[in-house]
Parts: C-alpha cells; sequence; structure tokens
C-alpha cells in the first residue's frame, strides 16, 4: 500500500468515525422528542396516577417540557397542572434549574454533531480529490473496519451497563454535570416522578438501539458499494 492510498483510507477512517456522533445526537434526540414513547411508558408505568395528575396534563406537561429542551419556549415557571387535586406550579426551582444544564447538554450535543457534519464534508472533498473521484472504495472498507470495532465495543459494554444501569447512570451525569442539582427527591419532585430510573433504562436502550440500527444500515450500504465496484472490475 503506497502512501496516497494510506491517506485516502485514514481520511475514510476519520470521516468513519465522525458518522457516528452524528447517528449518536439522532438517536437521542428521536427518542427524547417522541411524544409516543413518553405516553407508552407512562402507561406501563403508570405515571400519571403515580403523580396525582391526568393523562392530558401529563401529556400536555410532557410536551411543554421537551419544547423548552428544544428552545422553543423560555422558562418552566409558567407550567402548571392540577396534581392531586389542586391547580399548582408542576416544577420547583431545583428542578428547573437542572433542567436548564439538560437543556445545554442537548445544546452541545447539537454542536458536536454540527461540527461532526462539517469534518464529514471538508474530509469528503479531500477524499475525492486526493482519490482521484473515486472515494467510495475507501469509505466503503474504512466504514466498515470502523463500525465492526463499534459494534463489537456495544456488544462488550451493553450487557455490563445493563447489569447495573444505576452506577452507569450516575456516572454519566457526574461527567456531563458539574453540580448535584440532578439529584431530585422522588417523593417530592414531580421531574424524578415523570422519568424515574425505569423510564431511563427503556430510553437508554432504546437509543442504542436506534444508534446501532444506523451503524448497521449504513454498513449493509457499503457492502453493496463493495460488491458493484467488485463487478465493475
Amino acid at each position: 500500500m503506497n502512501i496516497k492510498s494510506m491517506t485516502n483510507y485514514i481520511i475514510a477512517f476519520v470521516i468513519s468515525i465522525l458518522l457516528f456522533p452524528i447517528l449518536l445526537v439522532t438517536g437521542v434526540e428521536l427518542v427524547a422528542f417522541d411524544q409516543t414513547f413518553y405516553a407508552r411508558q407512562y402507561e406501563r408505568l403508570n405515571t400519571a396516577q403515580e403523580i396525582g395528575m391526568s393523562d392530558e396534563d401529563l401529556n400536555r406537561v410532557t410536551l411543554e417540557l421537551t419544547d423548552y429542551i428544544r428552545d422553543k419556549t423560555d422558562s418552566l415557571d409558567h407550567i402548571t397542572a392540577v396534581i392531586d387535586g389542586a391547580q399548582r406550579k408542576v416544577f420547583n426551582q431545583r428542578e428547573i434549574a437542572h433542567m436548564v444544564d439538560v437543556k445545554e447538554l442537548f445544546q452541545f450535543a447539537g454542536k458536536v454533531r454540527n461540527f461532526s457534519l462539517i469534518g464529514v464534508l471538508i474530509l469528503l472533498i479531500s477524499l475525492f480529490l486526493l482519490s482521484r473521484r473515486k472515494p467510495l472504495w475507501y469509505l466503503a472498507v474504512s466504514y466498515l473496519a470502523a463500525s465492526a470495532l463499534l459494534l463489537l465495543l456495544l456488544l462488550i459494554a451493553v450487557p455490563v451497563v445493563q447489569a447495573d444501569f444505576t452506577y452507569y447512570w450516575n456516572q454519566f451525569h457526574y461527567l456531563f454535570f458539574d453540580n448535584d442539582l440532578w439529584i431530585l427527591n422522588p417523593a417530592t419532585d414531580i421531574m424524578i416522578q415523570m422519568v424515574p430510573q425505569p423510564f431511563f433504562n427503556k430510553a437508554v436502550f432504546r437509543v442504542i438501539t436506534y444508534f446501532a440500527a444506523g451503524v448497521v444500515l449504513l454498513g449493509m450500504g457499503s457492502i453493496l458499494v463493495l460488491r458493484s465496484l467488485r463487478k465493475r472490475v
């Protein structure tokens, strides 16, 4: 393998790696903003009854909450509902402060995806020029190598995380939050009553499913590309 081919493979491999955060953030958003997913989990966990709220109010509050994360509204202070027979604000100041952090984390994830997209575009142009306008072979081979490594890591990591979800969920929070606002009281805080650990357990593995499906679909596309190119030889 000459230096030029090696350079092309390296560029294609980096492109492949940059595709993963794009797929992951997209998977997170597909789950985080899926109102049907929330409704099904609420039904499974009997959430409305546990909180003392109607299903209609719970679904409305959820929509307002996700709208806030998507920066469609500026604050959660205005959200009210009938809880245990009394009209009141749904979230207290600790919950609202934590959601500021959550919103910032989603915005950071969006920036990571955008920078990854820009990186992919720039590197694709470079690969197109360096490979004499024949980048597909390098992309397909490199993507299959990168995705095989990733799927192997997932096969190892998923059972480990599933075996002690609470520990790894807490580690996630220690990593991404610099305060303890995420530690809420299930007896008094509506936020954690709406989305307790069993909810997040399902959500996380739904994200992993979407992510893995995206990785596999691109891998299947890469295999088809290689087969097509070989037939032309």
